[in-house]
C-alpha cells in the first residue's frame, strides 16, 4: 500500500509543482506586460478666450477625435489647461467663455473624458469652461471663482445657464450659483452618508426633506473674505476636485496617457509639415547662431513639426542654454527631440527644451559633467555655481514641457537620489528626489531608490520609459511612423556651405589672417596715391570678419557701429585735424574694442574658458599690430626698389641741385635740425600727393609735410602754416 501509493504521491507532488510553476511563470508574464497608454492630449486655453480661442479648441478636439475614430484606437480623454492671461486676468468676456463651456460640456460625446486643469487662481467668465468638464483637477495654490468678475455686478439671466452648465455634470446648481453671485449666503452641507453638498439658503428646507443632516452639518460654504472661491485644498476635501497636481505629468501619470499628450500639437490644426534639423558636435556660438537661422526659416515656411536630430556630447553652457530657451519657447511648432545617438553634456538641456523625446535603439542622454572648450575640444569640470546654475536651468526646463524634474536634476547632480513614490495627492507613482520624499512623507509613500548618489544620471535608451522621458525606436522609419509620416520624405536642414564658410572664417588663425590683411591694406593705402587695390582689398577682410562674426553670433549691431565710428575717427584725425591727438586714440581704441568684442558673446569673462578666449583675443590683436609694423616696414624698405609697385609709392622727385654735379656732395637733409621752426611761413612745392602726409621742397631742403586739412596735388606751391618741432604743416598757396 505504501509502496504503492509513492508513485501516486509523486504524481500529485510533480503536477502541483508543474502548476505552481505555471503560475509563476504567468503571474510574472502578467507583471511584466505594461499596458498601453490612454490616447489624449492636453489644450492651452489662456486668457482672453475669445472667438479665436474658441475655433481652435473646436478645430482641434474635433480632429483628434476624428483621427482617433479613423484610427479605431479609443476614445481620447482631452484635459484643457485653463490660464488666466498674462496682462488682464479675468478679462474674457461672458459670451464667448460661455460658447466655449457649452461647446465642452455637450458636443465632445466621441471623448472618453473631459478633464479641466487649473494650475493657479482662475476668476471671471474664464472660470465657466473648466466648470463645464466632466473633471477638475487644480494645482496646489489654485482657486476657482468668482464667476462674476470684480467690480461688475451680477447679471440675474446669467444664472439659469449657468444652472443648466451644473446639471449637465452632475454638480449641484446652487454652488455655480454662489460662485456666480458672491453676495449669496451659500452653505455647504454634509449629509449622513458622508456626501458633501452646497445649497443656497431658499433651498434649504427642501433638501433637508429628502436629506438627514445634523445641525452640526451644516455651515458656511466661505472662508472669510474669500466669498465666491473655492481654493485647490477644499475642493480635494469635498470632492469637487479628482485631485491636485503641480505639473502636467502628474495628471497624464494619474490618467495614464503618454507623453505626446503632454504638449500643445500645433498639427491638430493643419496637416503635418514637418522639418528635420541636425544638432552635430559641440554647442558653440557659431552652432547656436546656426539653429536661430534654422529655427527662423522654418517658421516662415509655415513649418509646425521640427525633429531635432541630436548627435553631441555638450559645449559651452552659456550656448546650450540659449539653444534650449530658443527651443523651449517655440509655441507655434511643435519640437521633437531624436536622440540618434548621444545627448551627453549641456546638450541634454536642448533635449529637455523638446516638446517630446524620442530616443534611437542604443541611444543615450545626460551626463552633464563637463564643459567642451577651445578650438581642440578642451574639457573643462563643472564648478560648483555651474552645477548649481545647470541644474535649476535643466528642473525649469523639463517643469516647462512635463519631463520629470528629478531625473532632470539628477543628469547635472551627481549627490542626487531618485525615488519611486505613491503620491497620495494622486495616486499616482511618481518619481521624485529622496530629498522632496523625506521633506513630505504623508504625500510621498513607500519610497524605493531608482538612482544612487554617486554618478550623473546617464538614461540609455532601453531606460527612457523607466525615467518617465519618451520612447525608444529602432531606427529612423520607426521614428516616423510614431508620427504617421512612415515613408515620407522629410527636408533634412543641416549645416550649408555657408555655415561651413562661417566655421572657417572663426578659426582663430583665419581670423589673425584676415584681420591682418584688412589693417596692413588699410595702412599701404594711405601711403599709396588715390584709392586703389589696397583699399578694396582691407574693405573686404573687415567685411568677412565681422559678417563671419555676426552670423555666429558673436558680434551685433553695436560692434559693427564701434568700428565704424573708429573708423571715421581716425579718418578726422588724418585728413581733417592733423596730428595724433584725441581722435586719433579714440578710433583706435574703439576699433581694437569692436574687434574684441565681437570675437566673443560675453563683455567681461567670468570663466575659465571665457578667461582662455579672451586672453587668446588679446594675443592675437597684439600679434595683428606686431605684424602689421614689421609687414610696413619691409614695404617701405622693399617694394621701392621693385618694378610695378614702385610706381604706386608715394616718393619725392630727384633732386637736381648743383650739388648733384660734385658726387662728393649729398643733398641736404633735417637730420642735422632739432626744429624746423625757421620754415614756419615760407612757400615750397610739393613733391608728393599729400593725402595728407607726403613729401615738399623748401629751396634744397627736402622735407616731410602734413596738408592741413587738404588734400594736395604732386608740383603744388605750398606755405607752411605751422610748425610743431620736426612736424610741418602746409597749405596750398590761395
Amino acid at each position: 500500500m505504501l509502496i504503492g501509493s509513492n508513485p501516486a504521491r509523486l504524481l500529485i507532488a510533480a503536477s502541483t509543482l508543474i502548476a505552481g510553476l505555471g503560475f509563476v511563470t504567468i503571474s510574472t508574464a502578467t507583471a511584466q506586460v505594461v499596458p498601453e497608454p490612454n490616447p489624449g492630449q492636453f489644450f492651452l486655453i489662456e486668457e482672453p478666450i475669445d472667438s479665436d480661442a474658441f475655433e481652435r479648441i473646436k478645430l482641434a478636439t474635433k480632429q483628434i477625435i476624428a483621427r482617433s475614430i479613423a484610427q479605431k484606437t479609443a476614445r481620447p480623454i482631452l484635459i484643457f489647461e485653463i490660464r488666466p492671461g498674462r496682462s488682464l486676468p479675468g478679462s474674457s468676456g461672458f459670451g464667448t467663455s460661455f460658447e466655449l463651456a457649452n461647446y465642452l460640456s455637450t458636443e465632445l460625446a466621441g471623448a472618453r473624458l473631459t478633464v479641466a486643469y487649473v494650475p493657479e487662481p482662475l476668476q471671471g467668465y474664464a472660470v465657466l469652461p473648466a466648470l463645464a468638464c466632466d473633471e477638475i483637477v487644480m494645482g496646489p495654490n489654485a482657486s476657482i471663482g468668482p464667476i462674476t468678475p470684480k467690480g461688475q455686478e451680477v447679471k440675474a439671466d446669467y444664472r439659469e445657464p449657468i444652472r443648466l452648465l451644473a446639471r449637465r455634470k452632475g454638480r449641484d446648481p446652487d454652488l455655480y450659483a454662489g460662485l456666480l453671485d458672491t453676495n449669496a449666503d451659500l452653505k455647504v452641507v454634509q449629509t449622513a452618508d458622508r456626501q458633501v453638498h452646497y445649497v443656497l439658503p431658499e433651498s434649504l428646507p427642501e433638501f433637508l426633506k429628502t436629506n438627514q443632516v445634523a445641525d452640526q452639518d451644516i455651515k458656511d460654504a466661505w472662508e472669510g473674505g474669500s466669498r465666491g472661491e473655492i481654493t485647490a485644498r477644499r475642493a480635494r476635501e469635498e470632492g469637487f476636485s479628482k485631485l491636485t497636481a503641480d505639473n502636467r505629468a502628474e495628471i497624464a501619470n494619474v490618467y495614464h496617457l503618454g507623453t505626446r499628450a503632454l504638449a500643445d500639437d500645433p498639427t491638430l490644426l493643419q496637416e503635418p509639415r514637418p522639418v528635420w534639423i541636425q544638432i552635430d558636435g559641440r554647442i558653440d556660438p557659431i552652432k547656436e547662431a546656426y539653429l536661430r537661422r534654422r529655427v527662423e526659416q522654418a517658421r516662415r515656411e509655415g513649418v509646425n513639426l521640427v525633429f531635432f536630430q541630436i548627435n553631441s556630447q555638450g559645449g559651452l553652457n552659456t550656448s546650450a542654454n540659449n539653444v534650449a530657451t530658443l527651443i523651449a519657447d517655440i509655441q507655434d511648432m511643435k519640437t521633437i527631440a531624436f536622440v540618434d545617438d548621444r545627448a551627453t553634456g549641456v546638450s541634454a538641456l536642448i533635449a529637455l527644451a523638446c516638446d517630446e523625446i524620442v530616443f534611437r535603439r542604443g541611444s543615450q542622454m545626460g551626463g552633464v559633467r563637463q564643459l567642451i572648450t577651445g578650438r581642440n575640444d578642451q574639457v573643462q569640470d563643472l564648478t560648483e555655481g555651474q552645477i548649481d546654475s545647470l541644474t535649476k536651468r535643466a528642473e525649469g526646463l523639463a517643469t516647462q514641457k512635463g519631463h520629470p524634474s528629478a531625473v532632470a536634476h539628477a543628469m547635472v547632480d551627481s549627490n542626487a537620489r531618485i525615488v519611486q513614490a505613491t503620491d497620495s495627492r494622486s495616486g499616482a507613482a511618481v518619481l521624485v528626489l529622496e530629498a522632496e520624499a523625506s521633506a513630505d512623507p504623508i504625500r510621498y509613500l513607500n519610497p524605493s531608490t531608482v538612482k544612487e548618489p554617486g554618478e550623473v544620471l546617464v538614461v540609455r535608451s532601453g531606460e527612457a520609459g523607466t525615467f518617465g522621458l519618451g520612447e525608444e525606436v529602432e531606427d529612423v522609419e520607426g521614428f516616423k511612423a510614431l508620427y504617421g509620416l512612415r515613408g515620407k520624405t522629410i527636408r533634412v536642414d543641416g549645416p550649408t556651405w555657408v555655415d561651413g564658410l562661417v566655421t572657417t572664417l572663426n578659426d582663430p588663425f583665419v581670423s589673425w589672417v584676415i584681420l591682418f590683411v584688412g589693417v596692413f591694406m588699410l595702412i599701404l593705402e594711405i601711403k599709396m596715391p588715390g584709392v586703389g587695390l589696397p583699399a578694396v582689398i582691407s574693405a573686404l577682410a573687415f567685411l568677412l570678419f565681422f559678417w563671419s562674426r555676426y552670423l555666429s553670433g558673436t558680434a551685433d549691431q553695436l560692434e559693427i557701429l564701434l568700428f565704424l565710428v573708429g573708423l571715421i575717427c581716425l579718418g578726422l584725425e588724418l585728413f581733417v585735424f592733423p596730428g595724433f591727438g584725441v581722435f586719433g586714440l579714440s578710433g583706435f581704441t574703439l576699433v581694437v574694442t569692436s574687434i574684441v568684442m565681437a570675437s566673443h558673446t560675453f563683455i567681461w569673462p567670468t570663466q575659465e574658458y571665457e578667461y582662455r578666449q579672451m586672453a587668446g583675443t588679446l594675443f592675437q590683436v597684439v600679434a595683428v599690430m606686431v605684424g602689421v609694423g614689421v609687414g610696413a616696414a619691409l614695404v617701405g624698405k622693399y617694394i621701392p626698389s621693385l618694378p610695378i609697385f614702385n610706381r604706386m609709392v608715394l616718393k619725392p622727385e630727384t633732386y637736381n641741385g648743383s650739388e648733384l654735379d660734385d658726387p662728393m656732395v649729398k643733398p641736404p637733409t633735417t637730420e642735422a635740425y632739432e626744429s624746423l621752426a625757421f620754415l614756419m611761413g615760407e612757400t615750397g612745392r610739393s613733391t608728393t600727393v599729400l593725402r595728407p602726409t607726403g613729401k615738399a621742397r623748401f629751396g634744397n631742403l627736402l622735407v616731410e609735410v602734413l596738408a592741413d586739412g587738404y588734400y594736395i596735388e604732386r608740383d603744388t606751391l605750398i606755405e607752411v602754416v605751422d610748425v610743431q618741432g620736426m612736424k610741418v604743416i602746409v597749405k596750398p598757396v590761395a
